[in-house]
């Protein structure tokens, strides 16, 4: 008797954990428009003030210019 019950409770967890394996593989990255990442990704800049910056000022202002560039870069490759 004990056998059967740790089946069918063995049974009845791997079902209700097979969707969640099964979503793990599916869209890790995000699909780009093309192979030259048109449009880009956002821009998420890293925190450069506070007790804890993670970066500095000069840095974000780099990381928005590069951004900025491949915007434009983007723009006028559709044209």
């Amino acid at each position: 008797m004990s056998k059967l019950v740790i089946t069918a409770i063995g049974a009845l967890m791997l079902g209700a954990t097979m969707p969640a394996l099964a979503q793990t593989g599916k869209a890790t990255a995000p699909v780009m428009a093309d192979s030259k990442g048109c449009p880009p990704p956002p821009l998420v800049l890293p925190l450069d003030h506070g007790p804890r910056p993670q970066t500095t000022p000069y840095l974000n202002r780099l990381r928005k210019e590069r951004y900025e560039a491949q915007v434009k870069a983007c723009k006028e490759g559709a044209k």
